[in-house]
């Protein structure tokens, strides 16, 4: 489907720690709505299906930005993580703070237009919590979401605050990224802040779970549980998907399973979009 648009010049924010946030804003006529996609752990902005999902929801005459987080471990290399000094003191707060910030400059360049959030994985809990905060907001969309900001056992945290440092494999890279203690001492410092499913509860907008049936990394119990919250939810669960509705990075191929999340969402944004009407 052909549509006429404008994919501004990338840009790169300031994050409150000064470091750069860097994203996307593919702007099509007339837009009916704005699409933030937020990325999950040890994702990034041209991470596998993320380009496709833009240029996909941009085809159903959507406004989407796609960005970086501060702290993602991508530096000058938009495919390379590069700066895994940075991800080793990655926090929850630092990602709202960077989502914020996104948000205020999209909605800067696409005016007066209903917005949604669509975050996968970590990047659907942080859309959840950051929710309440985000003016014009319409609607919350989830992929594979994860219910909670605590993923660790008493035991591995006791270990990681003896060592001082977390390491993970990346699959991908086969880098090993490590994690300080700064993101478990934000966790108990704002426990109440970073609760997600409370603030699925407190949620004023409608919000869609997709999860895949067969999701290797976070189990759909999680998708379920938060639909279960919410005031006005949505669930739907895709059989045959793994935790990224079975693309790979690069995106050698489209699976089916992408395809259909994506075309829900759409349908998703743009029925709340055509629901609200223009926002001011």
């Amino acid at each position: 489907m052909a549509h006429a648009s404008s994919l501004m010049p990338a840009f790169t924010l300031q994050s409150n720690e000064g470091l750069s946030i860097t994203g996307d804003l593919d702007v099509p006529e007339r837009p009916r709505a704005l699409v933030i996609i937020i990325h999950g752990f040890k994702g990034f902005k041209d991470w596998g299906f993320f380009p496709w999902l833009a240029q996909r929801l941009s085809q159903h005459h959507l406004a989407v930005c796609r960005f970086n987080m501060s702290r993602s471990g991508i530096g000058d290399d938009p495919e390379t993580f590069d700066r895994l000094d940075l991800f080793e003191d990655d926090t929850y707060s630092t990602q709202l703070d960077d989502l914020h910030r996104v948000v205020a400059y999209a909605q800067q360049h696409v005016p007066n237009t209903p917005t949604f959030l669509l975050g996968h994985s970590r990047g659907g809990g942080v859309a959840i919590l950051a929710a309440a905060d985000v003016p014009r907001l319409s609607g919350v969309m989830t992929w594979s979401p994860i219910s909670r900001v605590d993923r660790w056992d008493e035991a591995t945290k006791r270990k990681w605050r003896r060592d001082g440092v977390r390491e993970e494999i990346n699959a991908r890279t086969k880098q090993v990224m490590r994690m300080s203690t700064r993101i478990l001492d934000d966790y108990e410092a704002n426990r109440a802040s970073l609760d997600i499913t409370a603030a699925a509860r407190s949620l004023k907008i409608p919000l869609l779970v997709i999860h895949g049936g067969r999701d290797e990394s976070v189990p759909v119990e999680e998708g379920r549980l938060i639909a279960e919250q919410a005031p006005q939810s949505a669930v739907v669960v895709i059989d045959r998907a793994g935790h990224t509705f079975n693309a790979i990075h690069p995106l050698v191929h489209v699976p089916f399973e992408l395809v259909i999340a994506a075309e829900i969402s759409a349908h998703f944004a743009i029925a709340e979009a055509t629901r609200r009407g223009p926002m001011n």
